[in-house]
């Protein structure tokens, strides 16, 4: 049993850089409360995994991530749901195998769920805890790690991939992105059929390294594996077996599959370049198909052709598309597409356990580090936003919902969050009459003041997307009335909450609170050069691009209005639905708008007939995209359905909302899930539906001309991070891509406020802050260390603020 004592509660912060510790942890005499992990526990199978194993498990990598083990028997102090370390010593190799292997032993007797746990936990690790955790130990098994000039290289051609993309939608002529893939020895791992083959030569038993196919690979592997020298690689080549029932044993490598989907998700497409010859091609289809990669395009080679003539030509032939990356094992093949393809970046690709490549460029596996890095894995990270656009850029597969950390938040009273939504607003008024008296120190007619207040970087602008001939075509009617200068905003329409992936209820929050505050600071920054100031229409669309219920988004466009008179910030911003708007300015009434509506609808879905996304949704799509029937400057079918199919509801919430959600979204089109499998056919099906109806509706709004809205003596905002050219691009929350009401609330770096997705803030151990009234959603998320002890740290209320760029 344990003795009762204080506890050190800030004895870890100076220990370790593992910022979970501090929560899942206690160093001392153990409270009352304290149970040990030998003792009976009236816990259900889940609260096991997620009171007991997993805090010790994360508790004990934190400690070896800082060079420490925990010594003595552990504890969990079940009132707060934390592990109790009595006292720790140095890690040496010796003492760590010891600990694990004796704590292997414990955790098996209390869950048959511990590998599961240790292969998440133990994914990502830091090279430093990677070395700390060698050794012969039950653990040993579960440690993986990338390589950071691998994460580098491969997210260098993402990038790649995201700018062609966005270059072709810019201009359609311009060619969209590819991706080459080689198959053996690097999407796949011919393992199997490796070791066959050498078995066929007699070579059996353990060995510390596999041949790859080509020549140079031999004699390494021969000399590591002490083989004579007369055995011939010719022998090998000829062993190898490239029947079908063989090919369906090879491996897919590690990462191929987030790789591709990522490569899609940014605009590009993915197609395999391989040697394999014709005859071979059903079997590799078969094996695609079975590791969800059936639908990428394959291309298979002649009998005795010179594979890197055919892999060129295959590329060549691909029009409309231009190659900005290719990964193969074979030298003469990455030779062959460098010459032909000198703006594409050729990738080494050196299977792991096998010889054959030694570059020091090339990779082992196409797998990256998520984004946010995982805390808690010796990386030198703190909780971090994740920065991401889209929840299908997160790997939710790596993600946790922490429901043992979600408790501890703390609630606001009416005071405290009346302290900082005036805060909040005053300081950005402050800022934004400095900012204001800059422009108007520099003589210079008024219209050019009011758009260089608009480029400073506190408000996003961009000179290039809205440049002064612009301005001065949008303002100069205003300006010269002596009237507020007229900006028009699209949105908001409702939170974002139907998976609570991205927010975990249907209310704005001080996300929204802080957009406010920003117009308030551009207000107060033009008054300084134009005393009239803004006005700022913002045309809500709640029900306008996708089809929702009155009772959907109701409460959020009351709430939004309340904000508007809290704030103050109803005298310069007035909310407008768009559609009764367009019907004021004449822009066609509601039964046209039906009409197109249907028959746009029709266009979509006599496109698409007999495409079928709850059978083979990446093969659907894939067809989708060649079947588009969008126009210039139309978003594309594909690339819309990949947004949308996040922001639906999902069918089923399931017994834990979040958690259910974030397992159907780590493979929305695995539908081969005995479990989850219908839900996701249901959700593709929505997702669908809804894409045919936001496009249709796109092209409605040009056909009755909704850009008369804001065209006339009127700027036009933009919350795209790339706007069109003429609009004025206004990020409302520096630092977040994401919009108000498609995410939560957060904080920052120095207390200022950001958006993120809601599974994201919880997978990075921030506490929820509810408002005095509501405990359904947070009103604000915020970093582990500014709760201490159920308490908030006073800088949140008194220092909340705006991101100044």
């Amino acid at each position: 049993m344990y003795a009762t004592g204080t506890l050190p509660e800030r004895a870890l912060e100076e220990l370790a850089r593992d910022p979970l510790l501090a929560k899942y942890c206690l160093v001392g005499p153990a409270p009352n409360g304290t149970v040990g992990l030998t003792e009976p526990l009236d816990l259900s199978e889940d609260e096991l995994i997620e009171r007991v194993v997993r805090p010790v498990v994360i508790t004990v990598r934190g400690l070896l991530a800082a060079g420490k083990v925990p010594s003595g028997e552990l504890g969990v102090h079940l009132p707060s749901d934390r592990v109790v370390v009595r006292r720790l010593e140095p890690a040496d190799p010796d003492r760590v195998a010891e600990v694990i292997t004796r704590l292997h032993r414990r955790l098996t007797a209390i869950s048959p769920h511990v590998d599961e746990v240790l292969a998440a936990e133990l994914r990502f690790c830091s090279a430093g805890l990677l070395s700390v955790l060698t050794g012969e130990h039950p653990w040993g098994r579960h440690r993986h790690h990338v390589p950071s000039a691998q994460h580098e290289l491969v997210q260098r051609v993402l990038l790649l991939v995201k700018d062609r993309a966005a270059a072709h939608r810019r201009d359609p002529a311009a060619p969209r992105p590819l991706v080459a893939l080689d198959l053996d020895f690097c999407a796949f791992h011919p393992r199997a059929r490796v070791r066959a083959a050498l078995e066929a030569l007699g070579v059996t038993g353990p060995l510390p390294v596999l041949p790859g196919l080509y020549e140079p690979g031999w004699r390494p592997f021969r000399d590591l594996a002490g083989l004579p020298d007369d055995e011939e690689h010719a022998e090998f080549r000829r062993a190898i077996s490239w029947d079908r029932e063989a090919l369906l044993t090879d491996e897919l490598a590690p990462g191929v599959r987030q790789f591709a989907g990522d490569v899609e998700q940014a605009g590009g497409r993915v197609v395999l370049l391989t040697g394999r010859r014709h005859r071979m091609r059903a079997a590799t289809e078969e094996a695609l198909a079975e590791h969800g990669l059936g639908h990428l395009e394959l291309r298979t080679c002649d009998e005795g052709a010179d594979v890197a003539e055919q892999k060129v030509a295959a590329l060549r032939a691909a029009t409309g598309w231009e190659p900005v990356a290719a990964f193969d094992d074979k030298t003469a093949n990455r030779l062959a597409l460098r010459t032909a393809f000198p703006q594409a970046l050729v990738v080494p690709v050196a299977a792991p356990g096998f010889t054959g490549v030694d570059e020091p460029d090339a990779i082992a596996t196409f797998e990256t580090l998520p984004q946010p890095v995982p805390l808690g894995r010796g990386h030198l990270a703190k909780p971090a936003l994740s920065h991401a656009t889209s929840v299908a850029q997160l790997r939710l597969g790596e993600m946790r919902t922490r429901p043992t950390l979600w408790r501890r938040g703390v609630r606001l009273t009416e005071r405290q969050q009346a302290e900082i939504v005036d805060g909040l607003c005053r300081r950005a008024v402050e800022t934004g009459v400095r900012l204001g008296d800059r422009v108007a120190a520099i003589e210079m007619g008024t219209t050019r003041a009011i758009w260089q207040v608009v480029q400073a970087k506190l408000f996003g602008a961009s000179r290039k997307a809205y440049p002064l001939e612009q301005a001065e075509a949008d303002l100069s009617r205003s300006t010269a009335a002596g009237e507020p200068a007229e900006f028009v905003l699209l949105g908001p329409p409702t939170k974002q909450d139907g998976s609570r992936l991205k927010a975990l209820g249907g209310l704005p929050d001080l996300a929204e609170v802080a957009m406010l505050a920003r117009l308030l600071q551009l207000d107060a920054a033009v008054r300084r050069v134009h005393p009239p100031g803004i006005r700022v229409t913002a045309l809500a669309d709640p029900s306008h691009f996708r089809v929702r219920d009155a009772s959907r988004y109701r409460d959020y466009q009351r709430e939004f209005r309340r904000m508007l008179e809290l704030t103050g910030a109803d005298r310069v911003v007035s909310v407008r639905n768009i559609d009764e708007a367009a019907a004021e300015f004449g822009c066609g009434d509601a039964a046209e708008r039906a009409e197109l509506l249907e028959h746009h609808r029709g266009r979509y879905e006599s496109a698409l007939a007999g495409l079928d996304v709850r059978g083979d949704p990446r093969a659907a799509l894939a067809a989708a995209d060649e079947r588009d029937p969008g126009c210039s400057g139309q978003p594309r079918f594909a690339e819309m359905f990949r947004s949308i199919v996040h922001a639906v509801d999902v069918p089923d919430a399931g017994d834990d909302p979040v958690e259910f959600a974030r397992r159907v979204y780590t493979a929305p089109f695995d539908l081969a899930d005995p479990e989850l499998g219908d839900t996701r056919r249901e959700l593709l099906a929505l997702a669908w539906d809804e894409t045919v109806t936001y496009l249709a509706n796109k092209h409605v709004d040009a056909e009755l001309d909704y850009a008369a809205l804001w065209r006339h003596d009127k700027v036009r905002m933009s919350l795209s991070l790339r706007p069109e050219p003429g609009r004025f691009r206004f990020v409302p929350l520096g630092g977040s891509a994401v919009m108000p009401w498609q995410g939560t609330a957060a904080l920052g770096r120095g207390n200022e406020v950001s958006t993120d997705f809601a599974i994201s803030l919880i997978d990075q151990a921030h506490l929820p802050v509810w408002g005095p009234e509501d405990r359904s959603q947070p009103w604000v998320v915020v970093p582990p260390n500014l709760v201490r002890d159920g308490v908030l740290d006073p800088s949140v209320v008194s220092g909340i603020q705006l991101r100044t760029k």
